[in-house]
């Protein structure tokens, strides 16, 4: 039957005004992050606000090339920049920013003659710059770690001053001014694009886990397996997004297959996990010893409930409607069952269904008033359940719809005192009143921070679980 697997996923995502370096990769991921064009685009709303930040709180010192100085410099008007973000096949990507209708107002002072008598002038001047332009190349690779790092590695800009003068002696000093605001805003513009890049945006991927603690002792490992993969389209992360214990080895007798090629730009962000990702925390739950349910009267609400774990009961449904020998051995025992895993349960993902199933061994105790306990009945089980995932805020959450029974082997019995038929039913009866009592599962999608999806669409294919969804990122 099915081998190897544990149940819970999560999803991490790389996002935000990044982009990334490509190589192939030497092994298959159990998941991907892939991250569009829509994606990228509201990437860049975001960096062009806080450029625009930049650009009206700029400062600047007073200037002299020992004939001229130019002092007093003040923005008067910044307009939004507007600009684009595209993706360098292979490499990273290329941000463009465009600004128009910048004025700038400064004074200049200088030394002259006049009627032979040496002067200095302090002259006001109005600076209208028409157009500005910033080309930032930026590239982003795998660290030795498995981390992301994200690096401007290129910066060129280009300024259109028209510098003007009502006083005929400011005239003279208009090249020098032109010269030095055109030579300043360069320097200016690509320090403030490679600030918001390295100062804003990098340190949220440099700085982001690379291996996230769960509860009960078990981590999620979701390092690069190797360097993005950019195309002219799209940027693809590849995470080797494995659940173990935190002492563990991400040694596994199971590998991930390959993932479908599935991809839109209707949505900004793209996971794409596969079935590998919860089988290695099925895996690692089963190997260590922790799939294991008791069901005790403590399970059930209600005395109807309760009374199917008796070894007698007269109009009611327990193990003397179908192995009535054990009410005769004991008349008034009550009775524990314990459901073990005898191999990793494997969660499976097709088409709009998931599914999860399991070899168990199944044992029921009798507890007799005087405190021993015998077993009167094992039997290996064929465990078939179907899950229901949903999106809850940043978790996806898991909830069992379906769980059945079939009956395989038996022990500890003779097959004729047994009506294999109605502990089969039993079972399953059991299993959908423990199935109410199950709380929902939820696992956390791993998000840079202060990210958080919207307007999220999941759904099952073969062999990987689907999320497409939007992004709201609170401003860097």
């Amino acid at each position: 039957m099915a081998r190897s697997k544990y149940l819970i996923s999560t999803l991490l995502a790389t996002i935000v005004c990044f982009i990334l370096h490509i190589s192939i990769c030497q092994e298959n991921p159990g998941m991907q992050v892939r991250m569009g064009k829509t994606g990228l685009n509201y990437v860049n709303e975001m960096c062009l606000m806080k450029m625009y930040t930049e650009f009206k709180s700029y400062t600047f010192q007073t200037y002299s090339d020992g004939v001229y100085r130019l002092l007093n410099v003040n923005i008067n008007r910044v307009s939004m920049p507007s600009g684009d973000v595209k993706f360098i096949h292979g490499r990273g990507f290329r941000w463009d920013i465009r600004i128009q209708n910048y004025k700038i107002s400064a004074d200049v002072k200088f030394n002259g003659t006049l009627f032979s008598t040496k002067q200095e002038y302090r002259v006001p001047l109005s600076m209208d710059i028409r157009s500005i332009s910033l080309q930032l190349t930026l590239e982003a690779s795998k660290t030795s770690n498995g981390g992301l790092s994200l690096q401007a590695v290129n910066c060129e800009s280009q300024v259109n001053v028209q510098v003007s003068s009502t006083d005929i002696f400011g005239k003279i000093a208009l090249p020098f001014v032109r010269s030095k605001i055109n030579s300043l805003l360069k320097k200016r513009l690509c320090d403030s694009a490679i600030k918001v890049v390295n100062n804003n945006v990098a340190p949220r991927f440099t700085n982001f886990p690379l291996i996230r603690r769960l509860k009960n002792g078990y981590v999620f490992d979701y390092r690069f397996v190797s360097d993005p993969v950019i195309t002219h389209t799209y940027i693809q992360t590849n995470h080797k997004a494995v659940i173990m214990t935190g002492n563990q080895t991400s040694t596994f007798t199971f590998s991930p297959k390959p993932l479908p090629k599935l991809y839109t730009d209707r949505y900004m962000i793209w996971f794409t996990i596969s079935n590998f990702v919860l089988n290695t925390w099925l895996y690692t739950a089963y190997r260590d010893g922790k799939l294991q349910l008791n069901v005790t009267n403590e399970k059930f609400k209600t005395e109807k409930q309760r009374n199917m774990l008796q070894t007698h009961c007269p109009q009611g449904f327990c193990i003397d409607t179908f192995y009535p020998k054990v009410s005769k051995d004991y008349p008034n025992g009550t009775v524990e069952i314990i459901f073990s895993a005898i191999s990793a349960p494997t969660v499976r993902f097709t088409l709009n269904h998931i599914y999860l199933e399991a070899d168990v061994l199944s044992k029921f105790n009798v507890l007799t008033s005087d405190g021993k306990i015998s077993n009167v009945l094992s039997s290996n089980l064929g465990l078939n359940s179907e899950l229901g995932a949903t999106i809850t805020g940043s978790n996806i959450v898991f909830s069992v719809i379906t769980a059945t029974f079939k009956v395989n082997t038996l022990s500890c019995v003779q097959p004729a005192d047994l009506d294999s038929g109605l502990l089969e039913k039993y079972l399953n009866i059991v299993a959908n009143m423990l199935k109410r009592n199950v709380p929902d599962i939820p696992l956390p999608l791993t998000l840079p921070p202060n990210t958080m999806i919207k307007n999220e669409n999941l759904g099952s294919i073969q062999d990987a679980l689907i999320v497409a969804s939007n992004l709201t990122i609170i401003p860097i």
